[in-house]
């Protein structure tokens, strides 16, 4: 249940933010295109980044004061979340019948997955957190924010909702990539499961199958290029706009630490903030820190189920005794894992693994170092300049 309820969930996010330009047919149980919604759902991306560059803005009046890089910071967030609505919905129309296909088979996957009961529960609850829980949260955080930082006479509840509102097609479009890449990885782990099964009816003696060993192992090999070439299918189609969220989610990583560090910054000077922003902060930071981490934690764990797929073949391939279909179709399955091995590469650009995160950390640190000396510097030289306009006051008086 918590497998099809957070597709669901997601879908009707993406139905919401109009990313999906189709409608569902319940009695065919797959998407038709309908050409009227292709229009309108490019309308709603457009209104969506016009709608966040009128009222995304932070104003001049807030409880706290702004600091130096804070408008900057804020600009290029803006600018790269309404760009990426725009690539998506572009993206859209040239390739619809793509994306249909590939929700399509991601719906028959999941349901697939469901009905064999197959998927642990950790599994579950990793994609309820990934398409339900962090989605809402992030949302929900973002304006929360913006309403404490903002004084009431300055805005309206309906600009509050709508600060974020480009978030949400970003969000949802990533969590379909996130999707995708999940039942992949499960079907990947099933064919190791059904690789190692086999090894084990290989060195049975008298083991009386239905089908023989070479037989079961070129269906094996059938399923894993129909995999493979499912993964090197998506990524194409969303590696681009994946590369544009990770830069928001770097962003805002970097952005939240900064603003962490001049909050106590500014408490040491003796300047008061509320301290539901420490908190917020923090949850945010643990947040984007969690979303960034499952999202590349799945894209590596389909290499590594990859890598795991050709080591069993490889120890199928020294069992003695085989016909040579067999062996042959072992070297066949040896070279399609040497051509097709499955390391996600995201634009062309990086690979997603744990060495990006790592280096995503070291440069985080360098940026916030970076900025809290300029900050430091600002605020001792705006200190400086009000001591020193206090203090020729008296003399100009005397004057």
């Amino acid at each position: 249940m918590l497998l099809l309820f957070s597709l669901y969930f997601n879908l009707l996010l993406s139905y919401a933010a109009g990313l999906v330009p189709f409608r569902y047919n319940f009695r065919k149980r797959r998407f038709d295109t309908c050409k009227p919604f292709v229009p309108v759902a490019t309308v709603l991306l457009l209104l969506f980044a016009a709608v966040q560059y009128r009222l995304g803005r932070l104003p001049e009046r807030m409880k706290i004061p702004k600091v130096g890089m804070q408008d900057i910071i804020h600009a290029v967030e803006n600018l790269v979340l309404n760009g990426n609505c725009v690539l998506i919905a572009v993206q859209q129309l040239l390739f619809l019948e793509t994306y249909r296909q590939l929700l399509t088979d991601l719906l028959a996957g999941v349901r697939a997955l469901a009905r064999r009961t197959t998927v642990a529960l950790g599994e579950q609850v990793q994609l309820l957190v990934q398409l339900v829980l962090l989605p809402c949260a992030t949302y929900t955080l973002h304006v929360s924010v913006y309403i404490t930082l903002i004084e009431w006479a300055e805005i309206s509840i309906v600009q509050a909702v709508l600060f974020m509102v480009s978030l949400i097609p970003n969000i949802a479009h990533v969590n379909n990539f996130y999707a995708l890449l999940f039942v992949q990885r499960l079907t990947l782990g099933e064919i190791n499961d059904m690789l190692a099964d086999l090894w084990t009816i290989c060195i049975r003696p008298g083991a009386n199958e239905l089908l023989p060993p070479s037989r079961r192992l070129q269906l094996h090999l059938q399923q894993y290029q129909q995999c493979a070439g499912s993964v090197q299918k998506m990524l194409p189609y969303y590696s681009l706009s994946v590369a544009l969220y990770l830069l928001i989610l770097f962003q805002e990583l970097m952005s939240k630490f900064f603003y962490q560090f001049t909050h106590f910054y500014t408490l040491s000077l003796g300047n008061p903030s509320p301290h539901i922003l420490e908190a917020m902060g923090t949850m945010m930071i643990l947040v984007y820190g969690m979303y960034t981490a499952q999202l590349i934690a799945e894209c590596y764990a389909i290499s590594e189920e990859s890598q795991k797929i050709k080591s069993t073949v490889h120890r199928l391939s020294l069992i003695p005794g085989q016909d040579r279909y067999f062996h042959a179709t072992i070297n066949t399955f040896l070279l399609s894992l040497n051509h097709s091995m499955l390391k996600i590469n995201i634009a062309g650009m990086f690979t997603m693994d744990f060495e990006l995160l790592t280096g995503m950390l070291a440069a985080i640190s360098n940026f916030v170092v970076l900025l809290m000396q300029f900050h430091i510097d600002y605020s001792k030289s705006k200190i400086s300049y009000w001591h020193g306009s206090n203090s020729s006051k008296p003399l100009t008086a005397r004057s």
